[in-house]
């Protein structure tokens, strides 16, 4: 149960995200944000946890090195992707991680994830196109498919937190990944990206709440509740960022929500709904 409340805690927060930023991006290019973000994020974790990661940083390198590469694909194939297509529909695409896990699990491990969860898994995608809206129609392009290399380095990357979460100090796991972004998003920052600025101080306080919660806090306990749940079901959890990205950009940024989108998010909540009664629901189908 406290696993699914801190990833519910993510999801909640990642969702608040979207109206920030959507601010922070018109002035900050994409990698040095990352930067900026998961930097700070890295050095908070030392400060509050830096006897831990003295101890073991080394026995977590490759790991976290994985898990933080991966993030920095998942992200910045996202963010390119955008350049051709709307954010509905990235969302929609990256979305589909949520299906890839339990799918890659089955392949790769040979284990299959259960009806149950591949139900809520197939029903959190389709409340995700919903939620899309119009901009689903129009032919295949670049952006989707940059979009669909976030959602499978997404999956992929849940997957790998599962794998080495388990034998592995999560706080310390979790400031490997956070170095190994950071050190990324900043070569690729110097290499494609021009700034007149480090900082702007007319964003300090979203950039404060981006580094304080959805950074440090978020990814920290992400990969603590998923040394505890399966990566199938925190999928599932974590998908409640849209809609709570939904009703975030609704309170601050005035968004219109239709009947479409209003059906997308009752379907993703029920899909969370019957991942959370998965046990209950084998149980009884075993009696």
């Amino acid at each position: 149960m406290l696993a699914d409340l801190g990833l519910f805690y993510c999801a909640l927060f990642w969702g608040l995200s979207f109206p920030v930023m959507k601010v922070l991006v018109n002035y900050y290019p994409p990698c040095w944000l990352l930067f900026l973000r998961f930097s700070a994020g890295a050095l908070l974790i030392y400060v509050f946890f830096y006897e831990r990661i003295n101890k073991s940083f080394m026995r977590v390198l490759k790991g976290g090195a994985i898990i933080g590469a991966l993030l920095f694909i998942a992200i910045g194939t996202q963010t390119v992707g955008m350049n051709y297509i709307g954010g509905g529909r990235s969302a929609f695409i990256s979305a589909i991680y949520v299906l890839l896990v339990p799918l890659i699990i089955w392949a790769v491990k040979k284990k299959f994830p259960g009806w149950v969860t591949l139900f809520a898994a197939c029903l959190c995608v389709a409340g995700m196109y919903f939620l899309a809206g119009d901009e689903m129609s129009g032919g295949f392009n670049r952006g989707d498919f940059l979009t669909i290399i976030c959602a499978f380095s997404f999956a992929v990357q849940i997957i790998a937190i599962s794998h080495y979460a388990g034998n592995s100090d999560p706080i310390v796991l979790s400031f490997t990944e956070f170095v190994t972004l950071s050190v990324m998003a900043f070569i690729s920052s110097l290499i494609f990206e021009t700034r007149t600025e480090l900082i702007n101080m007319h964003t300090i306080y979203g950039l404060l709440f981006m580094i304080v919660f959805c950074t440090f806090g978020c990814y920290m306990i992400q990969i603590c509740a998923q040394k505890y749940a399966k990566p199938s079901h925190a999928s599932i959890i974590m998908s409640l960022e849209s809609v709570f990205g939904l009703i975030s950009s609704v309170l601050f940024l005035s968004e219109v929500v239709s009947f479409q989108m209003a059906l997308g998010c009752a379907l993703i909540f029920a899909a969370v709904l019957i991942a959370e009664l998965e046990p209950l629901i084998n149980h009884k189908n075993r009696g």
